[in-house]
């Protein structure tokens, strides 16, 4: 039987056209970008370091690593990103971070979902969680958004308040990667209500921009010191400094 709304989708189409959410363009035959902003997407694929998923540019042997994750072993459980961190990227996830575009959660949840490991049981999402003055002032996290789209397109559990953050930061955006680490070392905690939860928890830690892995690192800490005993981040965006659009091209970093 012929769904109704078929239909209805040439006009609904019409008065309100689907557009690009980098460039703005209409995108008529309801792909999530437009041919030329998709082309410029990089999503990161295999080879890739065993342990935190960066490119490589080739695989010597099974369980190979970046040197980053050889110089220092990484407290998360693996990185996941959808894309590189560039222009087009960028602008995506400013859109829904300030332009008040929520419904962009909805589409990078989607992309997110390929990457979802292949034993789900017991996961639990929860996002990097704002300060209550800046969630005031914004009216929404915009990684909660993405965890509660993602919770609601896999079936997987959300707890959006399973963390807190103590104390306001300043903007980590100018600032190395040291002072970043420093911090926001100690700026977040487990909510108590949870704390019978927690012990043995497997988790998806989600965060719309991955830049130096400061804030994710500190919130991945916290949760294992509460009893967690896996903790994977997933991302929109993450900037990789190999990769051709290098972040330090573009015009304004990640907030």
């Amino acid at each position: 039987m012929t769904n109704p709304a078929n239909f209805l989708r040439p006009l609904v189409d019409l008065v309100l056209p689907e557009r690009c959410p980098s460039c703005g363009v209409i995108t008529p035959m309801g792909g999530d970008f437009c041919a030329a902003c998709w082309a410029q997407l990089y999503f990161p694929t295999e080879p890739w370091c065993a342990t935190c998923a960066a490119p490589l540019p080739f695989l010597e042997a099974e369980g190979q690593q970046c040197l980053t994750c050889m110089a220092r072993a990484p407290v998360h459980d693996g990185i996941r990103t959808v894309t590189a961190y560039d222009n087009i990227s960028r602008q995506v996830a400013l859109k829904l971070k300030y332009g008040g575009k929520i419904g962009l959660a909805k589409l990078i949840a989607r992309h997110m979902i390929r990457h979802l490991p292949a034993n789900r049981k017991g996961l639990i999402i929860t996002p990097v969680p704002l300060h209550w003055t800046r969630l005031w002032a914004r009216s929404f996290n915009q990684s909660a958004l993405i965890g509660s789209a993602l919770a609601g397109q896999s079936g997987l559990r959300h707890i959006p308040d399973m963390l807190v953050r103590r104390r306001r930061t300043p903007l980590l955006k100018e600032m190395s990667a040291a002072n970043r680490r420093k911090i926001v070392g100690n700026a977040f905690a487990l909510n108590p209500r949870y704390s019978s939860q927690i012990k043995g928890a497997r988790l998806l830690l989600i965060d719309d921009v991955y830049t130096s892995g400061a804030t994710s690192d500190a919130c991945i800490r916290a949760l294992k010191k509460a009893g967690a005993d896996w903790v994977q981040l997933f991302c929109w965006a993450r900037v990789l400094p190999n990769h051709e659009r290098d972040a330090a091209q573009i015009s304004a970093g990640p907030a």
